[in-house]
Formats: C-alpha cells, sequence, structure tokens
C-alpha cells in the first residue's frame, strides 16, 4: 500500500471537541444492519506454492471447496481458477486412502465392508422374489360406486346390514 492509496483528509487547524460525549439515559439509539458488499476477485492473484500445497492437504483431509478456500482465505473463484489442480489432487490422495483402507479391512475379515464392496463396487446385489398367493377378492375400477352400490357391496353381508359383528 501506499500512501496514495489512502485518502488523507485535510489538516483542519482547529482540534474538535465534542460537547456531550456521554448519551442521554432517555436517548433512542438505532442500529443498523451492516452493509453488504460485494469481495471484489483480485486482478493479479500470484500463484503461491506453499498456498497450494496447504490446499492440497486440506482437500486430503476431506473439506469442500468452499471450506478450503475459507480457510486458505481466498474467494472460491480464485481456488478454482488458480488451484483446483492441487484441490482435485487432495481429493483423489484421499479417496485412494479410503478405498485402500476399506479393501485391507475386506481382506482382514470385516464382512460388512466387503459386502458394501461388493454390491457397489462389484455389482452384487442380494435379490429377493416377493411371492404372492391367495385369491384376488376385489378388484380396482376407475368407475365411482353409486351410494347404493357401496352400501351393497361392503355393507350388506349376506343381506342383512352389517354392523361390525
Amino acid at each position: 500500500m501506499s500512501d496514495t492509496d489512502l485518502k488523507q483528509l485535510p489538516e483542519s487547524q482547529e482540534p474538535i471537541v465534542l460537547e456531550n460525549p456521554q448519551p442521554s439515559p432517555n436517548a433512542v439509539i438505532e442500529v443498523l444492519p451492516p452493509v453488504l458488499r460485494e469481495i471484489p476477485h483480485t486482478r493479479h492473484h500470484v500463484k503461491d506454492e506453499q498456498l497450494g500445497l496447504q490446499i492440497r492437504d486440506m482437500a486430503k483431509l476431506g473439506l469442500g471447496k468452499q471450506s478450503t478456500a475459507l480457510a486458505a482465505r481466498v474467494t472460491p473463484y480464485i481456488l478454482e481458477k488458480y488451484y483446483l489442480d492441487e484441490f482435485l489432487e487432495g481429493q483423489a490422495d484421499m479417496q485412494r486412502g479410503l478405498a485402500a483402507k476399506a479393501v485391507s479391512e475386506a481382506m482382514d475379515g470385516n464382512t460388512a465392508i466387503l459386502l458394501h464392496l461388493l454390491k457397489t463396487k462389484l455389482g452384487w446385489s442380494e435379490h429377493q422374489t416377493l411371492e404372492i398367493s391367495g385369491e384376488i377378492r376385489n378388484v380396482v375400477s376407475s368407475k365411482p360406486l353409486t351410494k347404493a352400490e357401496f352400501i351393497q357391496r361392503y355393507l350388506l353381508q349376506d343381506g342383512k346390514e352389517g354392523d361390525g359383528e
């Protein structure tokens, strides 16, 4: 930053004196919400190798893009533009490590992980067949019943009006 970057106030000869520095107890203080401003994207960002290694390590730990950008103190735009390769490399390292650990656990006899790997990676599935037997008495119809047809079909049993007995 140079001296010309900061706006200089004109120097006044008289010192500023506050007449009543203590607010009165009945004074109403208005609190305004913060003014949201857009964070401008840096025009001339220079890629930093140390920052790239840190981003790779954070992605290796499983952080997402937004969290990694926040932790690295860069915008998500800068992360995607300059450090996307490092981020993806870190994610690939994490996935490779998890896959190796899962395979070694499965080979050591962990049945749950073995079944998960068989189902997700090799397409194995447990097919279950559901067999329904019996007689179908009611047929679903799209034609609505009249009140008399409904009473005849569902409420009358053997010519008598059924009362649930």
